[in-house]
């Protein structure tokens, strides 16, 4: 896993706050100038608190603020001390001691050198099936351990003392202070964990908290409330005491709520965009998520080369993104997403590729025939599994539409499910094509290019080839310090991944949403989830 070179990149992320025009304020109502509560949404439940298993957007978006690793983010993106006061750095780059702050967890327990050894080695522990786990990776011999090479005691982490923890890394990383603000490296009690077992996480008094907020009700499927953590060593400038987070899967909802003021922030989508053009009220983030379409080539069919690029180029993109979301997003034929990160000379990663990656739709077509005729069939029946959300559904029932209007002989049948649910059903392989998406860890390529190694726990096309392996592999190790060659490297990796159509990008994510004028400071956090309230105000 790798992160931002010193070298290689320079950040231009597209996510910042942009206001969406220079309007009057709306005439809508505003939320009660007296009630500090934040009233928010999201549009799924939190699956897991657990810092080893989360991985939906909601669940880490909560992460953001219950919980704290040695560095966190400040107000304006810069990486600071946290749960760490400060840190040394080995004249080989190779070994980083952190000196711990004087820190409690929610329950009143110190939070010690331990935890942070305890949460480490939990993750990387094969039987903990933590899928974040490669974000340990740079440690030393974490992946071996993560491939029940070895044992789960090599891990190249110590607690010196109560309040030194001492982490050895497998090679020099100048990014790895940003590492140590992933949930991977968050701490964790390993006598409540255990005291917990297979409940840790899954409701709000079987965690236990180290950030700015604990999570004091959680009512599955309809919501669930952040409180102030008093034991919250930074709580003097945590500014907001209570945020309340309804579900809600309909836009109209959120809308009809925002406007009579019991939302202080909606999340919105292309059937309301347009209301509220011009309103000062209205922020667009570009997100770096890219969506795209999983094929499970265990499929028969979907084995077949030209299945997969037929459909991969089978329906229209331009209209997915300008006419059915409406919503910043932009269509693409690439997985990593435009603004992700930038060459030492300014250039995108993305502008700089000159493979193309798409053929015509007349292509698509008679693809598809020689396929069919190549199986000895007339027509075929496959499944679409998709998210239960109001996007995923209206995506997929457009896909179904162009691919069996498109490609003829082709029919596709929706699945929909909620989000455990279809992740689950991913995981075990039962699915034909998936609507998925995935946004980035850290601003590197490979936080979407490692996905589809052949040993990746999150691979499941059953894709393998070994010279994308191998591209892959150099990048992050031979390669690491040359620019050039590096750049090349994972060019040729996304190149040979999309000839081989292992997947089908459909488009680069943006991010709309409604937030009421007297609510100020609340944060971008773009690798993981989305937002964090630490420094929210309402005014």
């Amino acid at each position: 896993m790798i992160f931002t070179k010193k070298t290689f990149i320079s950040i231009t992320l597209l996510l910042t706050l942009a206001l969406a025009g220079c309007g009057q304020e709306s005439n809508q109502a505003t939320s009660n100038s007296n009630d500090h509560t934040l009233h928010l949404m999201d549009t799924s439940d939190i699956v897991s608190l657990d810092s080893s298993l989360a991985l939906d957007g909601p669940s880490l978006n909560a992460l953001n603020s219950v919980m704290e690793g040695l560095y966190m983010p400040n107000e304006k993106g810069d990486y600071v001390p946290a749960a760490a006061l400060s840190h040394k750095v080995s004249t080989d780059g190779k070994v980083y001691t952190f000196t711990l702050r004087d820190a409690k967890y929610s329950n009143g327990d110190p939070v010690t050198a331990k935890d942070f050894v305890f949460a480490m080695k939990r993750a990387v522990d094969p039987n903990t099936k933590a899928q974040f786990a490669y974000d340990l990776y740079d440690i030393e011999n974490a992946k071996e351990i993560n491939q029940g090479k070895l044992s789960v005691d090599k891990l190249g982490v110590t607690a010196l003392d109560d309040k030194t923890l001492q982490i050895k890394l497998e090679r020099p990383i100048p990014y790895f202070i940003q590492l140590t603000s992933l949930p991977m490296f968050f701490p964790l009690n390993e006598k409540f964990v255990k005291e917990q077992g297979s409940k840790y996480g899954l409701e709000a008094n079987t965690t236990l908290y180290n950030g700015p907020y604990v999570v004091s009700k959680w009512d599955h499927e309809a919501g669930f409330t952040m409180t102030k953590n008093p034991q919250y060593y930074d709580k003097k400038n945590v500014h907001v005491n209570k945020i309340d987070v309804k579900i809600m899967k309909e836009t109209t909802t959120a809308v009809n709520l925002y406007e009579t003021g019991e939302l202080d922030q909606a999340i919105i989508d292309s059937n309301v965009i347009d209301r509220y053009k011009g309103n000062k009220e209205l922020n667009k983030l570009a997100m770096p998520i890219i969506s795209y379409i999983s094929f499970n080539q265990k499929n028969p069919f979907l084995a077949n080369l030209k299945v997969r690029k037929a459909i991969a180029n089978g329906f229209n993109k331009e209209d997915i993104s300008t006419t059915l979301l409406n919503d910043g997003s932009i269509p693409t034929d690439r997985i990593i997403p435009k603004g992700l990160v930038k060459n030492s000379k300014g250039v995108d990663f993305v502008s700089s590729t000159s493979h193309p990656s798409t053929v015509s739709l007349e292509e698509a077509k008679s693809l598809f025939k020689e396929a069919l005729s190549e199986s000895g069939k007339s027509k075929a029946t496959i499944s679409l599994l998709v998210s239960d959300n109001n996007t995923s559904r209206k995506i997929g029932e457009y896909l179904k539409s162009q691919l069996e209007t498109n490609l003829k002989g082709l029919t596709v049948n929706i699945v929909v499910q909620p989000a455990q649910q279809k992740f689950e059903l991913r995981q075990q392989g039962n699915y034909d094509l998936s609507l998925d998406t995935w946004g980035a860890d850290y601003p590197d390529p490979t936080t979407y290019l490692e996905l589809f190694t052949s040993k990746s726990a999150l691979n499941v096309l059953n894709y393998k080839n070994s010279q994308y392996d191998g591209f892959i592999q150099k990048a992050n190790t031979i390669s690491l310090q040359n620019e050039k060659e590096r750049t090349q490297l994972l060019h040729n990796a996304e190149d040979l991944l999309l000839d081989d159509a292992a997947i089908a990008p459909v488009y680069q994510a943006g991010y709309v949403y409604l937030q009421k004028s007297n609510v100020k400071n609340i944060k971008v956090r773009p690798f993981v989830g989305y937002f964090y309230y630490k420094y929210a105000q309402k005014q």
